[in-house]
């Protein structure tokens, strides 16, 4: 079998409502171990979110709403204080359809009613912040092996609480070369 055990070619075209998962061994602070969700991808570039790099609501130092405290992930480096948010309802005003069941922003009250009011089904993610990529530069970084994209999976875990850890166990589960990619160490120097 000839495989490089250093990069790992992803075969799938990023879109809309991808997700992609950083190299094991990406070098870049920002986006280590992440999974992004990409809510746009078109000729005038790309942005996403950050999936898995939650705040604690006592670090927030803001008058926030309570509920937004406790939903708020950092969503990339790109204008921290820009804040905008997903979730899963058809019936929020204003909202865009990124893929079935998400939804990109959309009147807050509504999101916050929804919230409040114990909509048993209703769920939602906040995010300070983007990921963003110019024209082709994402489509560049994947060439270049910085990303893992995946289109087809399930999508109810985007609204649970993950974590870092997640990035290994999502990988792990998809098989083969993913399982593989899924133990590398942080700093393959340590080993």
């Amino acid at each position: 079998m000839d495989f490089d055990y250093f990069n790992f070619k992803s075969n799938n075209k990023v879109t809309k409502g991808s997700l992609i998962l950083s190299q094991p061994l990406m070098k870049d602070l920002n986006f280590e171990r992440s999974i992004i969700f990409i809510c746009e991808h078109n000729s005038d570039g790309s942005f996403g979110y950050k999936l898995n790099d939650k705040l604690s609501p006592d670090s927030v130092n803001s008058d926030l709403n309570q509920i937004i405290k406790e939903n708020l992930y950092i969503g990339g480096p790109v204008e921290n204080s820009y804040l905008n948010f997903i979730h899963n309802s058809d019936q929020i005003k204003d909202s865009v359809k990124i893929t079935d069941n998400i939804y990109l922003g959309g009147d807050l009250d509504s999101v916050l009613e929804g919230v409040e009011n114990n909509i048993s089904d209703f769920k939602l993610k906040f995010f300070s912040g983007y990921s963003g990529w110019s024209p082709k530069q994402l489509d560049k970084e994947i060439e270049e092996n910085s990303w893992i994209v995946i289109n087809e999976y399930i999508s109810n875990f985007i609204f649970d609480e993950i974590d870092e850890k997640f990035w290994t166990s999502f990988l792990s589960d998809k098989g083969g070369k993913h399982k593989i990619f899924s133990n590398y160490p942080k700093d393959p120097s340590l080993n």
